[in-house]
């Protein structure tokens, strides 16, 4: 259980870029985009406490119900997290070449296609992330929405200089997410990605 406080307020980091080694004092950083109930951020961050993790959720109810989960639920205190629009987030605030991974898991499919401008995963977004990885950094995401599933296909396919497609599947992910859990156990199909920068 972690007892200080995690939250990176607003305030803290509106007017300069994070400085990593000063959050955490770590050479690794791995950051989670929507880290929702914080299950999947705790236990992972349990599992390598030599990494720093930076934790992006931007619902204020779902910000409150991880943080709580992750003081309790943590070791060690290698977490920090911020409630934000996680885009402007990386965008305008972690510096170029400074993360080992990125995870996106099951972001909002926004399945209207006149919001389809408003999805995590497309072409523009991703070559903003891979700035952000070092090279040979790694970003991992999953879905269990088929349409955004084959337009997230798409998009990775325009990154083919920047990006090399790895094999990965549900094996490969021993922690997972609360959702995936409930998901996997009413037998919906999860589609995994995993992308290495180069």
């Amino acid at each position: 259980m972690i007892s200080s406080e995690i939250e990176i307020p607003l305030e803290k980091f509106a007017f300069q870029p994070f400085d990593f080694k000063e959050l955490f004092g770590k050479e690794r950083v791995e950051a989670e985009i929507g880290f929702c109930s914080g299950h999947f951020l705790s236990e992972y961050a349990n599992s390598k406490p030599d990494t720093g993790f930076l934790g992006i959720e931007y619902s204020r109810k779902f910000f409150l119900r991880g943080e709580k989960n992750l003081k309790r639920r943590l070791n060690q205190d290698n977490v920090r997290i911020v409630c934000f629009e996680a885009i402007a987030v990386m965008r305008e605030l972690v510096p170029f070449a400074s993360l080992d991974a990125i995870h996106i898991y099951f972001p909002d499919p926004w399945p209207k296609k006149k919001h389809h401008k408003f999805r995590t995963v497309r072409f523009e977004n991703l070559m903003m992330l891979r700035n952000r990885l070092k090279k040979g950094g790694k970003l991992f995401i999953a879905t269990d929405h088929p349409e955004y599933a084959e337009f997230m296909e798409k998009e990775i396919a325009l990154t083919g200089a920047f990006f090399k497609r790895l094999p990965y599947g549900g094996d490969d992910r021993p922690i997972k997410t609360k959702w995936e859990k409930k998901q996997i156990a009413d037998c919906w199909e999860i589609h995994y990605f995993l992308l290495e920068a180069v």
